[in-house]
């Protein structure tokens, strides 16, 4: 059977979550609608960043399953996922790639075999496992297979966040951080790394204060941040439980419950104004499914 086109919902990602550098990632209920009509000649329609990523993923997944990917493509996209504010853009645009791809091929492809295809392509498993299979993923590589668990969430966890006009790409902000951390540092990092898994697994958030802590990649990307940290602090101030860089930035996140979740917006929002940064608060939910495919209406 050929499908005429295959729309497919992705959630934006919330990276790291401090301390998880590269290893945890937050499915939130902002979303993507990608629609894919294999065949179908673009023709003056714009390529730009999303597009590309979505056309190279549904490529990739193609030849992964080794059958030659369709000539042409329209792709046609309804995003509310801001491109370099840390938010997993990019990874949102492969997991609807990779996930229609893997309809038009009748389902051809495992879910490992999509994680794999997708951290090639991102170059980092954080933001991707989140994307295409949602809630809180913990992924390692070993080798070049990728290793993940799902992460149960209990109930009533709020995401409140502030997005700055000011972009930060990942593979900018990356050249920033340190090559080497001493053992004291490193010891920090993977006890608020487990301390951080262990907290929101099992509701116990007031931990979550010294479980978001870190000493990898928030101060150096403040050199083009640096009003993060206030921002940091107004949010916890206000009641969220703890606060962090959302991937690479600029988005600041800042994890609370729904008592306290709208005071937390507004301290983001006047701390922004009083800072002079222009940008938007948004409170959401953490969202428990990834890149999924929309029945035909």
């Amino acid at each position: 059977m050929i499908m005429d086109a295959v729309s497919v919902r992705v959630p934006a990602t919330s990276a790291n979550l401090g301390p998880g550098f590269d290893a945890v990632g937050l499915a939130v209920s902002i979303f993507a609608t990608v629609t894919v009509r294999p065949g179908v000649d673009p023709g003056q329609q714009r390529p730009d960043a999303m597009r590309r990523m979505i056309a190279s993923a549904l490529r990739a997944g193609y030849q992964r399953a080794g059958v030659a990917p369709p000539g042409h493509v329209e792709i046609e996209i309804d995003s509310a996922i801001p491109l370099g504010r840390g938010l997993g853009a990019s990874a949102a645009a492969r997991a609807a790639g990779l996930r229609a791809a893997n309809q038009l091929l009748a389902g051809a492809l495992s879910d490992e075999a999509l994680l794999d295809v997708g951290t090639e392509l991102e170059g980092h498993a954080d933001n991707i496992a989140p994307a295409l299979f949602g809630g809180l993923q913990i992924s390692a590589l070993d080798g070049s297979r990728v290793i993940r668990v799902a992460v149960p969430l209990p109930p009533g966890l709020q995401c409140v966040g502030f997005v700055p006009e000011l972009s930060m790409p990942t593979h900018e902000t990356r050249n920033l951080l340190p090559k080497r951390l001493s053992r004291s540092d490193a010891v920090f990092n993977s006890s608020r790394a487990a301390l951080l898994v262990a907290a929101l697994a099992t509701g116990d958030w007031d931990k979550l204060r010294i479980a978001t802590e870190e000493r990898l990649h928030q101060r150096p990307r403040s050199q083009l941040f640096p009003q993060m940290f206030d921002l940091f602090s107004a949010g916890l101030n206000a009641g969220a439980f703890g606060a962090y860089l959302s991937g690479g930035g600029s988005t600041v996140m800042s994890l609370t419950d729904r008592e306290h979740a709208e005071q937390v917006r507004d301290a983001l929002a006047a701390t922004a104004k009083r800072l002079d940064i222009e940008g938007t608060p948004f409170i959401t939910d953490p969202c428990a499914e990834g890149a999924t495919i929309l029945e035909p209406a």
